[in-house]
């Protein structure tokens, strides 16, 4: 039997989509934006130094940030119809995730709203009890190894930034590098999710 005729319907089927769009969203379009922009490294800088000037690509790097939080706040409502839970803590996290995307989307960086004081740190515990709060037994083993593997590398890079240990200069490499493997998780979902409905 198929996991959305155990746990979920056509709502659910749309929600899960939007675990697709975090990923290319924000990687692309931060990418982007850092080609255009001048005298930007996007090596060296987090995709949020664009937000400091009035630019077109301060502008593509606004979008970056509204389309994955608004896709991340849609798929956190996913997790939760399908956990079949009163409170889904996954889901929780992904939603205040999608909220601090959103406020990046909207205040540039320095703000204490850029990030919504950076309560985006939830996205760490995100996939990991979003696996746990999954009513579907089959859904829960497709996604164990790339839960194990994002919420080991929300970790990693963690410790990186608060140690001091991430390489000089590669601040936004890192930042993407980590950030992608993060908006994995929910496209990673959506794939098994459709697959399991086959």
């Amino acid at each position: 039997m198929g996991v959305s005729r155990m746990v979920g319907d056509k709502t659910s089927d749309l929600l899960v989509k939007a675990g697709y769009v975090p990923l290319p969203a924000w990687l692309g379009l931060s990418t982007l934006a850092g080609f255009l922009a001048v005298g930007y490294d996007p090596i060296a800088s987090h995709v949020s130094v664009m937000t400091l000037e009035d630019t077109f690509s301060h502008s593509l790097a606004n979008v970056a940030a509204l389309a994955a939080g608004i896709s991340i706040f849609v798929f956190g409502a996913a997790v939760w119809k399908l956990s079949g839970r009163v409170f889904s803590a996954g889901a929780v996290c992904w939603m205040m995730f999608g909220v601090a995307m959103i406020t990046n989307g909207i205040w540039p960086m320095g703000s204490p709203m850029h990030g919504f004081y950076i309560i985006g740190i939830f996205n760490i515990l995100a996939p990991a009890l979003s696996l746990l709060d999954l009513k579907s037994n089959e859904l829960r083993q497709r996604l164990h190894g790339i839960t194990a593997f994002v919420s080991l590398a929300g970790m990693t890079y963690l410790w990186l930034a608060l140690t001091g240990f991430e390489p000089e200069g590669y601040s936004g490499l890192f930042q993407r590098i980590f950030g992608s493997i993060n908006f994995l998780w929910p496209l990673v979902f959506a794939v098994q999710y459709r697959r399991s409905n086959t």
